[in-house]
Formats: C-alpha cells, sequence, structure tokens
C-alpha cells in the first residue's frame, strides 16, 4: 500500500505574475483509524505478548507518562519520539484567546493544556518513507465529484480488496462517493447476493469479499 494524498489550499494567496492564487500543499489523508486494540492484535499475531498484555502495558506508560508531562518533564517514547505539552490561555467570555503583551497579564489559573506535541525520532521518520499515490477520495470533501457507475463501483471494489480484506460503510462511501445511506444499501445488496460477506454487529458492520 502507498500513502494516499491530495491537495489542500493555503490559507493565503501569492502573487503570480500580477495574479493573486492561493497555492496548494499536498496533505496525506486518513483513510481510517486504526485502532489501539487491532495494534495489541497485530502484536499478539506477530508470536509477542498477548493483547491483553501489550493493552496493559500501554495503560502503565500511559498512566507514568501523564504523571511526568504534568511535572514540567519531556517523556521519550523509545524509538517513536518524545512528547511535551502544549499550553494556551482560556478564552474570556466572547470566546477570545486574549492577545498577551506582558507576563503580568497572564495568571496560572487562566491556563490549561490545549494540546501534547509529538517531536518524532529521524529513525522513525525514516520508517515512513515510502510511496505515494492520489487519494480515492478527494480532500476535503467529495461534493464536487462524479459518482462512479454501478458497474464502476463494482471494479473499484473488486481492486480495493487486492490490497485490503476489509471494508466498511464509511471507507466504501469515500471510495465511490456514494452518500453514506446508499453506500449501506449497496453493501448490504452485495452480501445479500453473495459478493460480498457481512461480519459483526450493525454499529460495526464489515465485509469481506465473498463469491459473484
Amino acid at each position: 500500500m502507498s500513502v494516499q494524498f491530495d491537495f489542500r489550499p493555503s490559507p493565503r494567496t501569492v502573487t503570480i505574475d500580477g495574479e493573486e492564487v492561493r497555492p496548494l500543499y499536498p496533505k496525506a489523508v486518513n483513510v481510517e483509524t486504526i485502532s489501539f486494540d487491532t495494534i495489541a492484535k497485530d502484536i499478539e499475531a506477530s508470536s509477542g505478548p498477548t493483547a491483553a498484555d501489550v493493552k496493559g502495558i500501554m495503560e502503565a506508560i500511559v498512566t507514568i507518562a501523564a504523571r511526568y508531562l504534568t511535572r514540567s518533564h519531556h517523556v521519550e517514547l523509545r524509538g517513536l519520539g518524545t512528547l511535551s505539552l502544549g499550553i494556551t490561555c482560556d478564552k474570556d467570555a466572547d470566546g477570545h484567546t486574549p492577545v498577551i503583551t506582558s507576563p503580568e497579564q497572564v495568571d496560572p489559573s487562566d491556563l490549561h493544556v490545549s494540546r501534547v506535541n509529538f517531536d518524532a525520532k529521524p529513525e522513525f521518520l525514516a520508517r515512513l518513507q515510502t510511496t505515494f499515490e492520489p487519494a480515492l477520495q478527494k480532500f476535503p470533501s467529495n461534493r464536487d465529484h462524479v459518482i462512479p457507475s454501478p458497474d464502476e463501483r463494482r471494479a473499484l471494489l473488486r481492486n480495493y480488496f487486492t490490497q485490503n480484506a476489509t471494508i466498511n460503510i464509511r471507507r466504501y462511501a469515500a471510495l465511490t462517493h456514494l452518500p453514506s445511506t446508499q453506500a449501506a444499501a449497496e453493501l448490504k445488496a452485495f452480501a445479500a447476493s453473495g459478493f460480498l460477506i457481512s461480519s459483526g454487529p450493525s454499529t460495526h458492520r464489515i465485509y469481506l469479499l465473498g463469491r459473484e
């Protein structure tokens, strides 16, 4: 598999040949967020510790990392990178973040943790260098896309299963640009015909390739 990407317009314009244009920049597209349960099971499948052990270790890491971060330490995750806190002032009554011109303006009680920064290690970044391909789902929306024909959608699905074992409604909607309700109905019809096999409860249903 390759990293899918699309282009997003820059918030700022530049002048090229006397014309104001909004540059585009490439952005990696999130096809699906992999849960830690999946990672734990993958580790278990590779003859490592059990999934339960992995989850227990991760919970201990989270607890101890939070302890050190809230004591003004940075936390190294071996092989991955370093965590550090990002803080900001509370918004005012109008919902605006105050403009600070003097340290005396800020009381410690006005601050909160707004993010956790992650500084990846160079060796981890090196592992991520791979090939790229245009995204199947355009970013940030697919409103202007032409929906493939039924035959084209079936062909897209066959091609998808050459590199993936399962598909869900959200991913199929992204693949075909169908509305979620229509994508769900079509996957259900594919399962009824035997082309796909459905698995799991309705809230987390996935589909596997079946027979024609």
